[in-house]
C-alpha cells in the first residue's frame, strides 16, 4: 500500500480534562481516546515534516469530521499536496492512517479508512453476523493469514473509506469478492443497498495485520483505500 503511514500511540487515562478540550465528547473514555488520536495525528504531521513545528500548531491544524476523504488544513486552508487521514482506537491504543498526494490525472479522490480491534473471541463467534466464510477466504487470498476479527476491521475500514459508515449501511452489506486478477491486497467491494445508491463494484486496496506489544492484548488492524467514484 504505497503512501499510507500508520502511527500508533497509547490512550492515556485522564489526558482530557473536559469535553471542550477534545472534540466535545462527554464521556471520559471517549475524550481520552479522541485526545490521543488528535495528539498522535498532530505529532505525526510535525515529525513527518507535513506541518511546521510551532508552539501553536495544535490550534492551526484543522481536522474535518467523518467522511470518505478527510484532509488536514493549516490556518483554514487545505494542505497542498493534500494530507488525508483516518483514525481508529481501542480502549488502550490509537492508530492514525496518513496518506499524502493528489488524485492522478483529475481522477476522483480515493477514500481512506483504518480500524483496530481486540475482541478476537467475539468476532470468531459472530462471523455470521458481519461476514461469510467466502469473504474470509477472499481476504485470506489477498492478504495472507487472517482471522474473523481482521475481516471485521476490513469492513470497518471500508465503511470509513466509502463515507457511508455502519449506521446506514450494516457490515454485511459491504460484500467482498476476490479481485479479477487476484492481485495481492486487492479485493472487489460491492456495497448493497447503500443510500445514496452506491457506484457499483469497486476495486479496493487493503492491508491487514496484528500488532503485539509486551503489556497489551494483540490488536487486529486493517487499512483500506476505496475509489469514491
Amino acid at each position: 500500500m504505497t503512501g499510507v503511514r500508520l502511527l500508533w500511540d497509547e490512550v492515556r487515562r485522564g489526558a482530557a480534562q473536559s469535553a471542550h478540550q477534545c472534540g466535545g465528547h462527554t464521556g471520559a473514555a471517549r475524550r481520552d481516546q479522541w485526545c490521543a488520536a488528535r495528539h498522535t495525528l498532530r505529532t505525526g504531521l510535525v515529525r513527518l515534516g507535513l506541518v511546521p513545528d510551532l508552539p501553536d500548531a495544535h490550534r492551526r491544524i484543522g481536522l474535518p469530521g467523518p467522511g470518505a476523504v478527510r484532509q488536514v488544513s493549516w490556518d483554514g486552508a487545505t494542505l497542498r499536496p493534500a494530507v488525508q487521514f483516518s483514525v481508529a482506537h481501542t480502549a488502550e491504543q490509537v492508530v492514525v492512517a496518513l496518506r499524502r498526494g493528489e488524485p492522478a490525472g483529475g481522477a476522483a479522490p480515493t477514500g481512506l479508512g483504518v480500524d483496530a480491534e481486540t475482541e478476537w473471541a467475539t468476532a470468531e463467534r459472530n462471523l455470521h453476523r458481519f461476514g461469510t466464510p467466502a469473504e474470509l477466504d477472499a481476504l485470506r487470498r489477498a492478504c495472507g493469514p487472517v482471522r474473523p476479527l481482521h475481516l471485521w476491521c476490513v469492513k470497518e475500514a471500508l465503511a470509513k473509506a466509502s463515507g457511508l459508515g455502519f449506521a446506514r449501511t450494516p457490515p454485511r452489506r459491504y460484500r467482498l469478492h476476490p479481485a479479477a486478477d487476484a492481485a495481492p491486497h486487492h479485493l472487489t467491494v460491492e456495497i448493497a443497498g447503500a443510500e445514496p445508491p452506491d457506484h457499483g463494484p469497486r476495486r479496493a486496496l487493503v492491508r491487514t495485520g496484528t500488532r503485539t506489544t509486551a503489556d497489551r492484548p494483540p490488536t487486529a488492524w486493517a487499512v483500506a483505500e476505496l475509489p469514491t467514484g
